[in-house]
């Protein structure tokens, strides 16, 4: 399922609300993150980044990420930044129901210019998660269907 977020939060995008959101820990998931506007200095574009060093990150500041494709992966999944999903400028997020980018991720977490977060291909089970605990989380695919009106 996909989801977006567009109101009452502290700010976009904020992982550590995020992972407390989906109940999960960085440190159980790889992370592939592309299209960068924001985050931490030393985070390239695109960049791998281990659940460790995420979770080190975090930690340390809870960053803002502006734009940027954040592809989740299963723990030890070979790195790679060959591929570069974008957010920026990507118009199959407004319509339809959107898939994501890199088709061997868990899911995708796209942040919107600092005005919406959206869920790609959340599994069943974040999905109730996320629905219980994120204020005001919209299903994505619906408000997509209604716009084709």
């Amino acid at each position: 399922m996909n989801y977006i977020q567009t109101k009452k939060v502290r700010w976009f995008t904020s992982l550590v609300d995020v992972l407390g959101w989906l109940e999960i820990k960085a440190e159980d998931y790889d992370w592939h993150f592309s299209d960068v506007d924001g985050g931490w200095e030393t985070l390239s574009d695109p960049s791998w980044v281990t659940g460790e060093e995420l979770a080190r990150n975090l930690a340390d500041f809870d960053y803002q990420f502006i734009w940027s494709v954040i592809s989740v992966f299963p723990k030890g999944t070979k790195p790679f930044t060959s591929e570069e999903p974008y957010a920026n400028g990507n118009p199959e997020f407004w319509s339809g129901k959107p898939e994501k980018q890199l088709s061997d991720s868990l899911f995708e977490i796209v942040c919107w210019d600092s005005s919406a977060t959206l869920f790609i291909g959340l599994p069943p089970e974040l999905e109730k998660k996320l629905l219980k605990n994120a204020p005001g989380i919209k299903d994505l695919n619906k408000q997509n269907e209604q716009r084709r009106r």
